[in-house]
């Protein structure tokens, strides 16, 4: 008895049209085209409403000074010109932070700066200090903090 060959199983499952064999090459394509949309449909775009247009540079920064002065506590502002130091904003947050000549209390210190809380109330210490002596001890240490930077500004 004799088995049938791959080829008669295929046709005889459906798999492959008469006349055509595995290795035939690709498959032609169909005749029709597909239909095409109508000019008032083809030119929509697949969004029902635009994209806003891009943020003005230096918004983000912006708000976040702004923020920091709707806080009204020193460490916000501080923090700003941590994270900012040469931002256009920076000018206003320095003088409004110089303006500022009391500490902030340790509980709104610590709510607004968190974990940093610690050194920027010794930043603000010796801002408010002001002598070299005071600005070289915080530099001294805190050596690679943002800040450090900052009070060589503030010296």
């Amino acid at each position: 008895m004799r088995t049938p060959s791959l080829i008669a199983t295929l046709l005889a499952a459906g798999c492959l049209a008469a006349g055509s064999a595995p290795d035939a090459g690709p498959a032609q394509p169909d005749p029709k085209p597909p239909p095409r949309q109508a000019p008032e449909t083809a030119s929509r775009p697949d969004r029902s409403d635009p994209l806003p247009p891009p943020a003005p540079d230096g918004a983000p920064e912006r708000a976040e000074a702004d923020a920091a002065l709707a806080q009204g506590s020193n460490a916000a502002l501080i923090l700003f010109l941590a994270r900012h130091p040469d931002d256009a904003n920076a000018r206003r947050i320095r003088a409004a932070l110089a303006d500022r000549r009391t500490p902030d209390d340790p509980a709104r210190a610590r709510a607004a700066a968190g974990a940093e809380a610690g050194i920027v109330a010794e930043f603000d210490a010796a801002r408010l200090t002001g002598t070299p002596a005071a600005w070289q001890g915080f530099a001294s240490r805190h050596p690679n903090h943002p800040l450090t930077a900052e009070a060589a500004r503030w010296r």
